[in-house]
């Protein structure tokens, strides 16, 4: 019997963890005694920066990386962190993804990483700053500060034209970081944070501006994919699809209930309004040019990108 092993690197309470056992446990009824599907959290296979590797060598079946993780060998992902987006809502990005922008990328991931992309992405949520004894009210007040990202350097220009001074931690390593006082902050989401306990480690301020987007991709291993029936390769794709809309309301809920817990736990927050947001977003586009040729991203691909994600932030929210 063929196993499919998935590889996270998050925690079993995450919203995407959890999302993943519940489409595993539903293929299992599906292909009962055909396929064995495993989900191995918190990184115990491997860390999402590792794991792209080993989707490409097939030392894994299935991985969900983050586009920041992506960016690193499709270029493309990161058109999520580009100027266009900054503090834009989730439609913006989401109608990309699920757009022709979006099946422009999958196909790019399937021709670089050897693998098959299963379906639409899920969502983790609005990446925000979170900072350990500094009350960051404005965005001037980031100078200077130490501030912890997972990746893409889209997301580090960003903080530098911020006057931050951006770092990339894996998610493993950051309670050390944190709790030797190299970091000022994280960029992550209300999730995760409240998933990563951050308060534990000394996180006591938000700077809520939505810094972009974030979404995670379904990769399955091409060779294990090609190997299995195509009625199999059906029943996986309808599967998955039957869950995405599901999960993403999760993820949703998962960050709202989460930024009620941040601020139980005494987090405070600093909400820059809208109209800030939008003169941070045109002040970062003054150099976006030079940004979308630096990140690699594909110079037609954000005309699209930014064309689709300006007609969904027009649009009335469903």
């Amino acid at each position: 019997m063929p196993v499919l092993r998935i590889s996270v690197d998050n925690g079993p309470t995450h919203f995407q963890v959890r999302a993943l056992r519940r489409f595993a446990e539903d293929v299992r009824q599906r292909l009962a005694g055909r396929l064995r599907v495993e989900v191995y959290d918190s990184a115990s296979l491997y860390r999402d920066r590792d794991v792209l590797q080993a989707l490409n060598l097939g030392r894994v079946e299935m991985a969900l990386p983050g586009t920041w993780v992506l960016h690193s060998v499709v270029p493309d992902c990161g058109v999520f962190m580009l100027p266009a987006f900054y503090g834009a809502p989730a439609r913006a990005s989401l109608a990309v993804a699920d757009g022709p922008p979006g099946r422009i990328i999958d196909s790019r991931i399937e021709r670089n990483l050897r693998v098959a992309v299963l379906g639409r992405w899920l969502q983790l949520g609005h990446a925000n700053l979170y900072l350990v004894d500094h009350a960051v009210r404005r965005h001037e007040d980031l100078a200077g500060l130490r501030i912890r990202v997972a990746g893409g350097p889209a997301n580090e220009l960003r903080l530098a034209a911020m006057g931050a001074r951006p770092l990339v931690v894996p998610w493993p390593d950051l309670p050390h970081w944190l709790q030797g006082g190299n970091l000022d902050g994280l960029m992550t989401t209300h999730e995760t944070a409240v998933s990563g306990q951050l308060w534990r480690y000394g996180v006591s301020h938000v700077f809520e501006d939505h810094a972009y987007f974030a979404m995670y991709v379904p990769l399955i291993n091409r060779a294990f994919w090609e190997r299995l029936p195509e009625d199999m390769r059906s029943v996986l794709r309808s599967a998955w699809e039957d869950h995405v809309d599901e999960a993403r309301a999760h993820a949703a809920e998962a960050q709202t209930e989460a930024r009620e817990a941040l601020r139980a736990q005494g987090l405070v927050f600093a909400v820059p309004d809208d109209a800030v947001l939008r003169r941070w977003r045109e002040r970062l586009r003054l150099g976006e040019r030079d940004v979308v040729d630096f990140v690699g991203v594909d110079p037609t691909l954000y005309e699209i990108a930014k064309t689709a994600a300006w007609q969904a932030e027009q649009s009335p929210p469903k």
